[in-house]
């Protein structure tokens, strides 16, 4: 089904919604939240400027929004959303996107859960697709059960992993791959909590065609974050502002960039940017291109909505490689 819903070109209906219906929208949403006892930072913080809605078929509806600049992540692109079937709110979703890849979570609520819980879910990866323009999936661990029992108890991992996903860890890939075997000659066999807990301990992935397969298998958002706590601590002390300041001092004159000329929230940007842009050896060997490309990424990130934010990440491959590295094994500062 996923596949065949991500192969699929013909673009869901997708409208802007006025500020005014926007903030109309987003209040209803965290009302939703609120009375479920829920809290997401988009739905606190959600900028009703970005509103746009998709119709997905079947009575659904998606709305997807962003946050303003001051509520963005420095590198992660975010989105939130909430799911209504025939005007109901049925569930709300949230996607964290750098360049292809997107961590996308979805929490349909429970009256809903039987029947269509796969289509919906397909139907939003296809609109990430779309709007996004993701074409790897990576599903967290705890979204899979991970120190959640709901996930292990619902079996959230047999849910992901019959849409295609599969697990990046070999050693998991060959216990689902013997519990499948298991299920497949005994078909009343059911997976124990035991195992259910050590198949979610790790991410599983689902690749578009279009996309190459097991480049992003080893990345995690938090090796960027410790390559840049290693570069901090032995060349800066462990002053933050220090290694902020140096990040993009060494990068503008890399890049051939007057940063005193970027207005408050670009220079911002950059700054953020900069401070794995840092960590590339080689910035003066990049084309022209490649180092303007940087200051249109920084822009862009500072604009009205992060999809163009996306849009100009993806165009860069040079960048695109370097962060998969960085956050693909503990670099050394």
């Amino acid at each position: 089904m996923l596949a065949r819903e991500l192969e699929d070109a013909t673009p869901l209906p997708v409208e802007k919604l006025s500020s005014a219906a926007g903030r109309r929208l987003l209040d209803e949403g965290l009302d939703t939240m609120t009375a479920r006892f829920r809290e997401l930072h988009g739905f606190t913080y959600g900028d009703a400027a970005t509103v746009l809605r998709a119709e997905a078929g079947r009575g659904v509806e998606v709305f997807v929004w962003g946050v303003p600049f001051e509520r963005r992540l420095p590198l992660l692109a975010y989105h939130s959303m909430l799911v209504l079937k025939n005007g109901v709110p049925c569930g709300y979703a949230e996607a964290l996107t750098l360049f292809e890849r997107v961590e996308a979570g979805l929490n349909l609520f429970y009256t809903f859960r039987d029947g269509e819980s796969a289509w919906i879910y397909a139907r939003l990866l296809r609109l990430f697709r779309q709007l996004l323009g993701a074409s790897v999936f990576s599903i967290d661990p705890y979204q899979l059960g991970h120190k959640n029992e709901e996930g292990i108890a619902s079996g959230a991992f047999w849910f992901y992993r019959k849409l295609g996903f599969r697990p990046v860890c070999a050693r998991l890939a060959e216990m689902a791959g013997r519990e499948e075997r298991k299920m497949s000659a005994r078909p009343e066999h059911r997976t124990g909590a035991k195992t259910l807990r050590e198949l979610s301990s790790g991410h599983v992935v689902f690749e578009a065609a279009s996309a190459p397969r097991g480049e992003w298998d080893g990345f995690h958002v938090r090796n960027l974050g410790l390559a840049l706590a290693r570069r901090m601590a032995a060349r800066h002390g462990g002053d933050t502002s220090k290694l902020r300041r140096a990040s993009a001092a060494k990068v503008a004159e890399a890049l051939g960039i007057n940063a005193s000329r970027l207005d408050e929230d670009v220079s911002r940007a950059f700054e953020n940017l900069s401070l794995l842009v840092a960590l590339v050896p080689d910035l003066e060997s990049w084309t022209e291109d490649e180092k303007k490309g940087v200051l249109r990424i920084a822009r862009a990130k500072a604009g009205a909505d992060e999809l163009k934010y996306l849009r100009q990440l993806q165009r860069h491959g040079r960048l695109r490689r370097e962060i998969i590295r960085l956050g693909s094994r503990n670099e050394q500062g």
